[in-house]
């Protein structure tokens, strides 16, 4: 029967025949610990929050006002939420926060349909996009040339802005 006596000087004896191994490494490199500068790390991810919430708070609301391109609306938006790892679930939670006016109403009134985010920004989009957005996007498309001053990559950002309008399903291929 093993007493507890016998079960500590089991344990000691087993400690000193571990504590007593020589580990020899034949290239002779040593080994530096590996220090964690937890610190920096707090630093970081307190940045990223901070630029993330910014990032949100500054996104305007959408009023379905004249001025306001739904589609280029709901680009930035899903954008804001990919940035910020938000899942769509979450997104559909909180998109209520980012409407006001008729489009707040508009939610509340139809938010039984919106099962899922892609459910929601398709109806969003069928109500609230301009028909006529994608008609001038094409006008320009046809129309659009370099400026003089213009960089290329200012010139081919824009043009591939404009094929996204006109047909999301456009490459640059």
């Amino acid at each position: 029967m093993l007493t507890r006596q016998g079960a500590r000087r089991l344990i000691e004896t087993e400690f000193h025949r571990l504590a007593n191994i020589d580990i020899n490494f034949p290239d002779h490199t040593p080994i530096n610990p590996i220090v964690s500068n937890p610190t920096t790390l707090i630093m970081a991810e307190k940045t990223v929050a901070t630029l993330l919430s910014k990032a949100l708070e500054q996104t305007p609301k959408f009023s379905g006002k004249p001025d306001q391109d739904a589609d280029e609306w709901m680009k930035n938006l899903t954008d804001t939420f990919r940035m910020a790892d938000m899942t769509e679930a979450q997104g559909l939670k909180i998109i209520s926060t980012f409407l006001e006016g008729h489009p707040k109403q508009w939610f509340t009134d139809n938010s039984a349909i919106f099962e899922s985010w892609s459910v929601f920004k398709a109806q969003f989009i069928h109500t609230y996009s301009s028909p006529s957005s994608k008609q001038l996007a094409s006008n320009r498309l046809r129309t659009r040339q370099q400026r003089h001053d213009e960089a290329v990559i200012e010139y081919y950002t824009d043009v591939m802005k404009l094929c996204k309008l006109v047909d999301p399903t456009m490459t640059d291929a």
